[in-house]
């Protein structure tokens, strides 16, 4: 993998929006950034897991499972390279377990951003930690936003339910 081809993957990623004009941010964001490969059906991540690496997909493809109380698994997303997709970025600012289980669905690559590495990062360059740790809260103000409305959504089904 060539440095350009990384940078400019780097710029596609929409976790990086505010720093994909500034080549320079971006390089040092490289500069602590891994490249991890998987066989198809290698279990990236594991729910349940304690997690400190956000991944991004850099060739192949992924599958995100979530397991019911029961002990069912389902397909949550298929996620691919071309798609620009990243899975794992909770883990930058969180010590909490992994929510989902990550497989490979072919042989797939990945830039790989370590937790330690950012919070460094953060500390020597906050104007490039800032808007990545700006943009993680963004997505999850966003996923706690949906969560709020179909739980309403349940909520106002059950009580129709209830009611009829």
């Amino acid at each position: 993998m060539k440095q350009e081809e990384i940078l400019q993957k780097l710029s596609q990623i929409a976790l990086f929006d505010e720093l994909k004009e500034r080549e320079a941010d971006l390089k040092r964001l490289l500069a602590i950034i891994k490249i991890k490969s998987y066989p198809k059906g290698a279990v990236i991540i594991r729910e349940g897991d304690i997690g400190s690496e956000m991944y991004i997909v850099y060739r192949g493809s992924v599958e995100i499972q979530k397991q019911t109380r029961a002990g069912d698994t389902y397909t949550v997303v298929k996620l691919k390279a071309e798609n620009n997709v990243f899975f794992g970025e909770i883990a930058l600012v969180d010590d909490d377990k992994r929510s989902a289980t990550v497989i490979a669905l072919e042989d797939s690559e990945f830039l790989v951003l370590n937790k330690e590495d950012f919070l460094n990062l953060g500390k020597t360059n906050p104007e490039i930690a800032l808007p990545i740790t700006q943009a993680i809260a963004r997505i999850l103000a966003s996923r706690l936003r949906k969560t709020t409305m179909d739980m309403l959504t349940i909520f106002d089904a059950l009580v129709n339910e209830i009611q009829s």
